[in-house]
């Protein structure tokens, strides 16, 4: 019995050592299952399986250790050895304090071990035996709710000697245990990160392509892109390409020379192939607008050809808008 107090006393006088958590909590709970004693009998033939059942008393720290007592019923069980012969009936008690130790498989559920002591008490019309044995247990305990857990346990005492007893003990078992004070760690708050907008104005671009200029964008008298057009077009293009909220008015004008239907169709073709030359490089159509002006808004006299070439040209304009990043 003093070996009993002395291992019992030191267990509880280490279990302050662990960290104790937000989530730690006193624990009260049941048990119940099949117990079988190993060696009970030397001579003949013994009944060494019982209905037992016990209650469960620990500490969590919440940080994968508690310490755990449990004082169980383990069953009556006959028993003889070979010095006596005579078979006597006892009931077999104990009481255990041991750490335990969980590994989380889940967020609900844990698989644990404990590795303690345990008084042992045999009472029985022989006499009452007790001592202290080595207590070892394996189980797995799930978080049913904040206050309920569920588990299935194994536990086994092996070198319960004493006096005409030298027996081991094998503990299978389920069991309900309640968690007072412990609550589920309330879903942490979202971050709302605000966004900054920086907002830029991008100001009015506005291009004009004549024939008097030293790049021309079309032959004479022609709709479609010299060979020369993409370089002086490319700046308008990359405003397009690097802001999807600009846009784009494109204007043909002719001059005079011709019939007015023949240059309002030209002045059409010729906005179009610089609309076509933008769209073919990924901009979108509905961004471009398309207008053919002919010949009706010269900016110079068609009397002189310098004034004609003038005249025969594409305007570009892309309206301002505010930029965001």
């Amino acid at each position: 019995m003093k070996k009993a107090v002395t291992s019992l006393g030191l267990l509880v006088a280490l279990s302050p050592l662990a960290y104790a958590q937000d989530d730690s909590s006193f624990y009260l709970g049941a048990r119940t299952g099949i117990s079988s004693l190993e060696d009970a009998c030397e001579v003949g033939s013994c009944d060494d399986k019982e209905a037992a059942g016990g209650v469960i008393l620990g500490y969590d720290f919440a940080n994968g250790f508690a310490i755990e007592s449990t004082y169980d019923y383990l069953g009556r069980f006959d028993a003889n050895t070979n010095a006596t012969g005579a078979t006597s009936a006892g009931d077999l008690t104990t009481l255990t304090l041991a750490p335990k130790f969980n590994i989380g498989i889940t967020d609900q559920t844990d698989i644990y071990a404990k590795l303690g002591a345990a008084w042992w008490n045999w009472n029985s019309g022989a006499g009452d035996l007790d001592d202290v044995s080595l207590l070892t247990a394996v189980g797995v305990d799930h978080r049913a709710t904040d206050l309920v857990n569920l588990r299935l346990e194994y536990q086994y005492l092996p070198d319960m000697n004493d006096g005409y007893l030298d027996v081991d003990n094998h503990l299978i078992s389920a069991g309900v245990t309640f968690h007072f004070g412990r609550s589920s760690e309330p879903a942490p708050e979202p971050v709302v990160v605000e966004e900054v907008v920086v907002a830029e104005v991008v100001e009015t671009k506005k291009y004009v392509f004549s024939e008097a200029d030293e790049v021309e964008l079309f032959a004479f008298g022609k709709g479609e892109l010299s060979s020369q057009a993409a370089q002086a077009l490319n700046p308008m293009l990359k405003r397009l390409q690097d802001f999807e909220e600009s846009t784009a008015v494109i204007i043909g004008h002719t001059d005079s020379v011709g019939s007015e239907a023949f240059n309002q169709k030209l002045s059409e073709q010729r906005a179009q192939s610089v609309a076509d030359y933008f769209t073919s490089n990924g901009v979108s159509a509905d961004r471009l607008s398309v207008v053919g002006e002919g010949e009706s808004s010269p900016v110079a006299s068609n009397d002189t050809e310098d004034g004609r070439a003038k005249n025969r040209r594409v305007e570009i304009e892309s309206p301002e808008f505010v930029y965001e990043e």
